[in-house]
């Protein structure tokens, strides 16, 4: 039987064995964004590190996105909102985006590949991954980890064939920290957004460099 384990943050990423696949959860709001962004048509999707590459890329055509304790970032067209790039991309599409964030890029940019799964596309992560041996991190944040622990121990669930409450997921992201702040700011349509489960079939997945989805319809 495949292994699983649960981590929180950069101390996850230090653990992961050799033959472990990470496994990213950033719920509220990186990974619901980029699984919403390849939804809707972006094919890929680059993680970056500081203004200065975001707007280099920028200059060059893409579309960039990012944030700062939740607020879109002076200068770039458009926030960490999954809402706000799906909105962006069905009125003007776009291939290729540029996305930088306080929690999960960096920590992202630390490994040398992963999985991204949030509460919209939980069921297919599962399903893809089963009979791997996973280390699932829960990204977390200024606000705590609540959210992203409730995804992480349903994706666990799921790959231990034990069943779940979907409700429980919703439940636990509604209620967080990270969403009472991210209500407080403007963003409450995202949380209600985000805590819809197994809405979209889409494996983002980063190779070190880009994530693509790598969903193959059978």
């Amino acid at each position: 039987m495949a292994g699983c384990r649960i981590g929180i943050g950069r101390d996850a990423v230090k653990s992961i064995l050799p033959d472990e696949v990470p496994v990213v959860i950033d719920t509220l709001r990186a990974a619901s964004t980029i699984v919403t962004a390849l939804a809707s048509g972006v094919t890929e999707i680059i993680p970056v590190a500081c203004d200065e590459e975001a707007f280099r890329l920028k200059e060059q055509g893409m579309v960039i996105a990012g944030e700062s304790g939740g607020v879109k970032l002076p200068g770039f067209d458009l926030g960490n909102s999954p809402l706000e790039v799906q909105n962006r991309i069905q009125r003007s599409p776009c291939k290729t985006m540029a996305f930088k964030t306080s929690n999960m890029v960096p920590l992202l940019l630390m490994l040398p590949r992963a999985w991204i799964c949030s509460s919209l596309n939980l069921s297919i992560m599962a399903h893809h991954l089963k009979g791997t041996d996973v280390s699932i991190i829960a990204v977390g944040g200024e606000h705590g980890v609540t959210e992203d622990l409730a995804v992480a121990i349903a994706l666990f669930g799921l790959l231990s064939n034990a069943p779940f409450d979907e409700h429980l997921i919703t439940y636990f992201i509604q209620e967080s920290p990270a969403a009472r702040h991210l209500s407080t700011i403007g963003y409450r349509d995202d949380v209600m957004f985000i805590s819809r489960v197994n809405i979209y079939d889409v494996l983002p997945y980063y190779d070190g460099r880009t994530i693509k989805n790598r969903y193959v319809c059978d």
